[in-house]
C-alpha cells in the first residue's frame, strides 16, 4: 500500500510532548515558539532558571499545552540519570538536540579544559540525553532533530573545536538513526550556517577582534557584510528560517527521511 498523505503540521503536533535543549533563545526558542503555536506540550531545558521561567511564559502565551521548565546543562556528569527520573511514563513526538559551542580561538591555543568541556556539550551530553529518552521516544515513532553546523562540511578557521565535535557528533548521529530506525525513531541534523543569534555576535566581535582589532559598529558591520557576501542570497538567516525546517523533520511530511545532515545556509557551500 501507498504511504498515506501525511496529515498538516498544526494538528499532528496538538498536545503532543517534545523536549528542546538550549530554549530560552535563538534556534532553540524559535523551535519551541513555533511548536507552541501548533498547540503541542513542551519540555524546555536550559541551564538558567530565570531565563527558562521567563521563556516558559512566552511559550504558554503562544498557545503551548503546558510547559515544563527542565534546569539542566548538557554537561552535567549525571545527565542520563537525571533525565530519566523526570519522564519514566512521558511519551515524547520529538527531541531537539540544540546547545552553543564553544568559544572561537586558534588549534595551537586550546587547553586541555577547552577540548573536554568542547567534548562534554557537542558530543557526550547529546548523546545521552538522546540515550535517555530513546524509550519515550519508541513509544510514539518519534523524531530527532540535532542542529549543528556547516562546520561539520566546511572548515571555519575561527571554530575549529566546534567543527570537531559537531563533525564527531554527526557520525555518532547515523549510528543511532541506525539502530533506532528499527523502532520507528528518526534521527537528522540541520547544519545551519549564518543565523542571527546571540552566539553569532559572540563570534561576530571575536571575529571584529581578530580581524580588525577592535569592535567599533563599523568593523562589527563589516563582519556581518563579509558572512553574508559568502552566500548567493546575501544575508544571514533568522531563527524561525531554521525552526520551520525542525517542524518539518519532525512531522510526517519527512517520513522518508532519516540519517541525513540538512545544510541551510542560504546557499554559502557549494560541496556536493
Amino acid at each position: 500500500m501507498p504511504h498515506p498523505f501525511p496529515p498538516p503540521i498544526g494538528p499532528e503536533f496538538d498536545n503532543c510532548n517534545f523536549w528542546i535543549t538550549g530554549a530560552t533563545s535563538g534556534m532553540g526558542f524559535a523551535v519551541a515558539h513555533q511548536l507552541a503555536t501548533h498547540g503541542a506540550s513542551l519540555w524546555i531545558m536550559a541551564r538558567n532558571g530565570q531565563h527558562l521561567q521567563a521563556a516558559a511564559q512566552q511559550l504558554r502565551l503562544a498557545g503551548a499545552k503546558s510547559v515544563t521548565a527542565v534546569e539542566l546543562d548538557l554537561t552535567h556528569p549525571h545527565l542520563f540519570e537525571c533525565v530519566n527520573r523526570q519522564v519514566d511514563n512521558v511519551t515524547f513526538r520529538g527531541l531537539l538536540l540544540n546547545g552553543g559551542g564553544p568559544h572561537g580561538g586558534s588549534s595551537l591555543e586550546f587547553s586541555a579544559k577547552d577540548y573536554d568541556d568542547a567534548h562534554a556539550l557537542l558530543l557526550r551530553g547529546p548523546a545521552l540525553l538522546l540515550q535517555a529518552l530513546s524509550p519515550q521516544l519508541e513509544r510514539n515513532k518519534g523524531s530527532v532533530v540535532n542542529l549543528s553546523s556547516t562546520t561539520v562540511r566546511e572548515l571555519n578557521p575561527h571554530l575549529p573545536l566546534s567543527g570537531a565535535y559537531r563533525t564527531g557528533f554527526t557520525a555518532l548521529l547515523k549510528a543511532f538513526a541506525e539502530q533506532l530506525g528499527k523502532e520507528g525513531i528518526r534521527v537528522n541534523s540541520i547544519a545551519p550556517g549564518y543565523v542571527r543569534t546571540e552566539k553569532l555576535q559572540e563570534l561576530q566581535s571575536f571575529t571584529a577582534q581578530q580581524e580588525f582589532g577592535n569592535t567599533t559598529p563599523e568593523n562589527l558591520k563589516k563582519v556581518e557584510d563579509s558572512w553574508a557576501h559568502l552566500s548567493p542570497l546575501n544575508r544571514i538567516l533568522e531563527p524561525t528560517e531554521i525552526a520551520s525546517l525542525c517542524l518539518f523533520l519532525f512531522s510526517q511530511n519527512s517520513s522518508a527521511i532519516t540519517g541525513q545532515t540538512l545544510v541551510a545556509d542560504a546557499g554559502q557551500l557549494r560541496s556536493y
